[in-house]
C-alpha cells in the first residue's frame, strides 16, 4: 500500500466516523422523540451508541471505490456463496412455514423475525463452510 492509498483510506474513514457521528445522532433523536419507555436522554444516549458501528460501516462500504476484477461472478467463492445462500433461504423458508402452522394448529405466540434470520445465517455460514471444505 503506498501512500496514496493510505491517505485515500485514512480520508475515506475519517469521513464515516464523521457521517457515523452525525447519522447514529439522528437516529438517537428519533428515537427519543418516538419512545416513552425510559428518559430521553437515556434512549438517545442508547440508540445512538448502538447505532454508530452500522453506520460507520455503511458508509465505509459506500465510499469503498475498490476495483474488482471484471469477471468476479466467476470465481469459485461467488459460485460458492451462491450456492450456500440459496441452500439457506430454501431452509429458513421451510422453516418458517413450519412455524407458522405448528403456532397455528398449537395456538401458540409466533416465533420472533430474529430467529429465522439468526436460522438463516447460521445456516449459510455452515453451508459455506461444508463447500470450502468439500470443493476447495
Amino acid at each position: 500500500m503506498n501512500t496514496t492509498d493510505s491517505a485515500r483510506t485514512t480520508t475515506r474513514w475519517v469521513v464515516a466516523v464523521v457521517a457515523g457521528l452525525v447519522g447514529s445522532t439522528l437516529v438517537g433523536a428519533v428515537a427519543a422523540w418516538a419512545r416513552n419507555d425510559a428518559s430521553d436522554a437515556v434512549t438517545f444516549t442508547v440508540f445512538a451508541a448502538m447505532s454508530l458501528p452500522f453506520v460507520v460501516a455503511l458508509v465505509a462500504i459506500a465510499l469503498d471505490r475498490t476495483s474488482y476484477p471484471e469477471r468476479d461472478e466467476d470465481s469459485i467463492e461467488s459460485q460458492w456463496t451462491t450456492r450456500a445462500s440459496s441452500g439457506a433461504f430454501y431452509d429458513t423458508m421451510v422453516a418458517m412455514g413450519l412455524a407458522t402452522f405448528a403456532t397455528s394448529v398449537l395456538d401458540t405466540a409466533a416465533v420472533p423475525v430474529w430467529v429465522f434470520l439468526l436460522l438463516g445465517l447460521a445456516d449459510m455460514s455452515t453451508r459455506l463452510v461444508v463447500l470450502q471444505r468439500r470443493e476447495g
